[in-house]
């Protein structure tokens, strides 16, 4: 995908949120608000944008997949993240300049509260790319990750739809609100149909998702294990994705996780994960036995941006790969398609230590005149890499973070367009 068609679509989508949805409730507000209450019209105006940007946040955060494929779950993450921000922000100024007192005041207090709370533990756990940003939360981060668990954080983060209750009903005791016929009309369909399609997604959906079954299990690398699931045979992804899977039997394992998938379609309907033991989730897959018999586990659609990506470019363009340590994941049914299509590839990998490198030796192993394979222990050079650039190509990264940036600004300090970059960020 074109860079210029991604941002265009990315401003029209901040557009849409951040002023189109709110707009028809500023109107009817603006129509409707009797003359006597006009002074606090500024503030309510905020209160009431702060209300549907929480609305639109708590929607984000079900993982749209329609979003997904348009502009990638990590951008949706980041526009739910920074839509909540701006909503309790917008909120504090509307208490600020509105007053009220009994259950209008509790009511509207208890859903700020809940939010700012709420936020405020989200950007040090949640946000990723703010963490690595700031020395002491990611310190913070890292000692309050010791006590707190992923399946609590998760919980935590669904009091939101408490705060947006309670602020419905703080909205409905304000008198001369709630006769605003038109104005509640919208207010109330739209609050009804959003909280209902995020319980619905929260409670009813998970019993839809595909029933697939853990097979096996084994070590492929010091802290990686791959997992090897049997999916149904309708279960169907494209190289490069990744999926939530969550093992509902299992304590401390029922809330869903992403990870990238190893390998492309195939007939025996297995699909393979590689996961490193860093978090809570991913050490009690350790506990995991399917060696007696088969695990079952919950997959989620699968998400991703890199064949969207490669769609949006040459068919026939050469691929240039630099992934790091367990970044490489994604990549492995990305050459297995590549390959199919005999496109030109050249693969870099590194990785920190020699027991840390997955599918090495699947990877020297490839059979292709069109595959260019090469290993090493530690991160390439800049001369490395620079011998290998073509101006045609296009650039897949993947890795520690530190690694993909600096890529990411040596190409494009060595005149390669960022339309021809892509790397898919985990930082949430």
């Amino acid at each position: 995908m074109k860079l210029s068609r991604l941002l265009r679509i990315r401003i029209t989508l901040w557009g849409l949120f951040l002023v189109i949805i709110p707009l028809p409730f500023i109107v009817l507000v603006l129509l409707e608000l009797p003359s006597q209450f006009k002074h606090s019209l500024l503030g309510i105006e905020l209160g009431l944008i702060a209300y549907v940007w929480m609305l639109l946040s708590m929607y984000l955060s079900t993982r749209p997949h329609w979003l997904d494929r348009l502009i990638g779950l990590p951008e949706v993450y980041m526009m739910h993240g920074m839509i909540a921000l701006m909503a309790v922000f917008s909120a504090w100024l509307h208490k600020m300049l509105v007053h009220s007192g009994g259950l209008i005041s509790l009511t509207g207090d208890i859903g700020l509260y809940i939010f700012s709370g709420i936020l405020a533990y989200s950007i040090v756990m949640m946000a990723g790319w703010i963490t690595r940003r700031i020395p002491i939360l990611n310190k913070i981060k890292t000692e309050i990750g010791h006590v707190i668990t992923h399946e609590l954080s998760v919980w935590l983060h669904r009091l939101n739809v408490v705060g947006v209750i309670a602020i419905f009903l703080h909205v409905q005791l304000i008198g001369y609100i709630s006769r605003l016929h038109g104005f509640m009309m919208l207010f109330n369909m739209i609050s009804i149909l959003v909280i209902g399609y995020y319980l619905y997604y929260k409670l009813i959906q998970p019993h839809f998702e595909k029933r697939a079954y853990l097979i096996e299990k084994r070590t492929i690398a010091d802290n990686i294990k791959e997992l090897v699931i049997r999916v149904p045979d309708n279960y169907r992804w494209r190289p490069g994705d990744w999926v939530f899977i969550r093992f509902p039997k299992y304590r401390g394992l029922r809330e869903a996780h992403p990870f990238s998938i190893v390998n492309t379609i195939n007939e025996q309907h297995i699909l393979k994960l590689a996961i490193r033991g860093d978090g809570d989730f991913t050490k009690l897959l350790q506990n995991l036995n399917p060696v007696q018999r088969a695990v079952e586990v919950k997959l989620s659609k699968p998400f991703g941006q890199y064949h969207q990506f490669l769609r949006g470019h040459h068919a026939q363009a050469p691929l240039i790969i630099i992934a790091g340590g367990i970044g490489i994941t994604p990549f492995m049914s990305v050459l297995e398609a590549a390959i199919q299509q005999k496109r030109q590839v050249t693969f870099l990998y590194s990785s920190k230590r020699q027991q840390d490198a997955i599918y090495v030796d699947e990877l020297r192993a490839v059979k292709s005149d069109h595959v260019h394979f090469i290993f090493q222990i530690g991160r390439f050079k800049s001369d490395q890499v620079a011998s290998v650039m073509q101006g045609d190509a296009l650039y897949l990264l993947a890795g520690p973070h530190a690694m993909t940036n600096h890529w990411q600004n040596f190409l494009q300090d060595h005149g390669i367009s960022k339309a021809n970059v892509y790397y898919e960020s985990f930082d949430w």
